[in-house]
């Protein structure tokens, strides 16, 4: 399953030896301003554990519309119809792919374009379907972001339609819970690590690591999977 990051959203590719090589701590900012506060660095979030898995993103998604302002109802469908099967076709050429869907993503074809769903946009003689351009993370995310661009700038217009972007970009993982081995393994060497500072007599308890994986976005072009697990430092 491919899942869309909603803070604008989540990056990961990788073997497995480089999954554990890219294990990281969420605390590792580097050089601080001591005047500031933590809650003040970008992508950050107040209930996210200290210990997950940090990656790169699989892919950058962008939202689009395709919208047509022609007077007669059919005439703008077909306007817009005739758009989205044109990107249909240039999309692979240029190295991206049309996906829909509010979680998870569903790559969009010549039979589900005809089955979209037309919205106004605030005027009577209006319509458009939203969609979205993903591309793949395979270096940059600007990279990635250039791609979508040239594409969105190469694409004709149909009659009064046209293809623009509608927000800015997000990121992808696939399949997160992939990744819970990796997440419970690095939970336990952390905690464990912890309670032996504290001595032989001592050992770390842990709760919450039953729950669901989760993730936020930690970089431009990263996200950080954890689950949301609590931890205590207690005598045998």
């Amino acid at each position: 399953m491919k899942v869309l990051n909603s803070l604008a959203i989540a990056a990961l590719l990788g073997t497995a030896a480089q999954v554990a090589g890219q294990a990281s701590n969420s605390g590792d900012l580097g050089e601080v301003v001591v005047t500031a506060q933590r809650a003040s660095q970008p992508f950050y979030r107040q209930d996210r554990p200290v210990v997950g898995l940090r990656r790169q993103a699989d892919s950058v998604v962008l939202p689009i519309q395709i919208s047509s302002d022609s007077r007669d109802e059919e005439t703008r469908k077909r306007e817009i119809q005739a758009v989205l099967l044109s990107a249909l076709e240039r999309a692979g050429g240029a190295g991206v792919e049309l996906v829909v869907g509010d979680f998870a993503l569903v790559p969009v074809t010549r039979a589900s374009a005809k089955e979209m769903l037309y919205f106004g946009a605030g005027r009577p003689d209006t319509s458009r379907v939203f969609l979205m351009v993903k591309a793949k993370l395979g270096g940059s995310t600007v990279a990635a972001q250039q791609r979508i661009d040239v594409f969105i700038k190469g694409m004709p217009r149909s009659g009064r339609a046209l293809l623009e972007p509608n927000g800015g970009p997000s990121l992808t993982i696939i399949n997160p819970d992939q990744y819970r081995d990796a997440i419970v393994k690095l939970v336990a060497e952390h905690t464990a690590r912890y309670a032996a500072m504290f001595g032989p007599d001592y050992r770390a308890t842990v709760s919450g690591i039953s729950g669901q994986v989760q993730w936020s976005q930690v970089s431009g072009s990263e996200v950080f999977l954890f689950i949301p697990y609590t931890y205590s430092i207690v005598a045998k």
